[in-house]
């Protein structure tokens, strides 16, 4: 397993050592994201209150002063409460010990409280979202000086962008009298990575760049792999004869070798529809595979594209560098389902495809718009290449709706193939490196038929 670094928004699939410094993001009261404190007087004010000017009131009435005695505590513990301090405001201060995990990691999230005024009773209170689990409490109850400091300890659940939501704060007198609760938001976006590979074989790609790359060109020119070995003919450049060897021949010999190359790739990504529970889903065995071969292919010196066809269409262009790659990687563990759009929805793929670009698309083809999308493609000129992630069934579901499913997708891969898209299936508990080879060895196949 992969660990992200720190320090920046790097791929899933690097290995950087784990960051032990805190990276500081404070959220103070003071700058306008808190929402506003709400101050109001408990019941021990009212009861005081009715109590004590009742038994004023009555000593007026009837001109005794037993019942004033009887109330005077409590007009004074109201006058002590007002002269301590009423809805005394509480800075936070808070930061994350990782911005970066991998699923099942753990990290700290710290805060820090300050006050201009000692304050006897606080409570702070943080809240998570589900995909975060506090390894201990999340609540606690002390008094402040001047400073006090509270770490939680957190452990990442599942992937994606997510983050410590809210923190309460909710300050008391010391006689409990007043009450101040302000609700301060965390802005620490925690970008939780699934676990990926580090892949060392590439997609074949159908048409390079004259650029130079990772893929091995199929014409002859100046490059690493060796092509073939032939006698000297009049009109090759003198620098391509090799010294030894024509020393050994005795005849002037010249080295052919195949020119490295690179090429565009598009990753297509389907979000409409999520299989599976818990972390094995058709979605998570999707972002891991896109983030993997993104990774891969833009060390490669490739352009590398997305296309996440779940929320209306969000188009990355074709890009190199280690910045691209980085938004790669958060466009993708922001990823998720929308309920409100429908699966069938129909959408415009973009038209500003590069002409040699290599579609390479994750989907488990169980969305129409998807499967029309992919043909589209393949009549525009493109090399259409789909990774069709296959999930486990749950026990509870009956044996009749589980093959009208294989079923479906059986048709829905006919279909492809016969449009000239080859079609892949991915068992996730396979390597994916595994899959790569599966895939060199049939497009070979579909180019010699094609």
């Amino acid at each position: 397993m992969s660990r992200p670094d720190n320090d920046g928004p790097p791929p899933g699939p690097m290995p950087p050592p784990r960051a032990d410094t805190i990276a500081p993001a404070m959220e103070e009261q003071a700058g306008g994201r808190s929402s506003r404190p709400t101050g109001h007087l408990t019941h021990r004010f009212w009861y005081c209150a009715v109590f004590g000017f009742g038994c004023a009131a009555i000593s007026l009435a009837g001109r005794s002063l037993e019942p004033l005695a009887v109330g005077a505590p409590f007009l004074a513990v109201l006058l002590l409460s007002f002269i301590d301090g009423w809805w005394e405001p509480v800075r936070l201060r808070s930061s994350i010990s990782a911005l970066r995990v991998v699923e099942g990691d753990e990290l700290q999230l710290n805060l820090e409280l300050s006050v201009d005024h000692p304050v006897r009773w606080v409570e702070v209170e943080v809240q998570f979202p589900a995909t975060l689990a506090p390894l201990g409490p999340s609540r606690f109850v002390a008094s402040i000086r001047q400073t006090r400091h509270f770490t939680v300890d957190l452990q990442a659940l599942r992937w994606g962008s997510v983050g410590p939501e809210w923190v309460i704060i909710t300050t008391r007198d010391r006689f409990g009298i007043s009450e101040l609760v302000s609700r301060h938001p965390l802005d620490h976006p925690v970008r939780v990575h699934p676990p990926s590979e580090r892949l060392a074989r590439l997609v074949s790609l159908h048409q390079q760049r004259p650029v130079t790359g990772e893929h091995r060109s199929r014409r002859l020119g100046h490059g690493s792999e060796l092509a073939e070995v032939r006698p000297y003919r009049y009109g090759d450049p003198i620098r391509m004869i090799h010294p030894r060897l024509s020393g050994r021949r005795q005849t002037p010999m010249v080295v052919e070798r195949h020119p490295d190359e690179s090429s565009d790739v598009v990753l297509l990504i389907d979000s409409a529809q999520d299989l599976g529970v818990d972390l094995d889903t058709t979605l998570r065995w999707t972002v891991m595979a896109a983030t993997a071969l993104s990774e891969r292919h833009l060390r490669a010196q490739d352009r590398v594209g997305l296309i996440d066809v779940g929320r209306g269409v969000r188009w990355l262009p074709p890009r190199l560098g280690r910045r691209h790659l980085h938004t790669i990687v958060d466009a993708l563990l922001a990823t998720e389902v929308n309920p409100r759009r429908g699966a069938d929805r129909n959408f415009a793929v973009p038209t500003n495809l590069p002409r040699s670009a290599t579609v390479v698309a994750i989907t488990p083809l169980l969305a129409e718009s998807v499967l029309n999308a992919l043909v589209e493609l393949r009549g525009r000129g493109h090399e259409v290449l789909v990774i069709k992630p296959t999930i486990a069934f749950p026990a509870d579901i009956d044996l009749l709706a589980r093959r009208v499913f294989r079923v479906g997708n059986e048709l829905n891969e006919r279909w492809l193939g016969e449009r000239g898209i080859l079609v892949i299936p991915w068992s996730t508990g396979n390597s994916l490196e595994h899959l790569l080879q599966r895939v060199l060895v049939n497009l070979g196949r579909v180019r010699v038929r094609a």
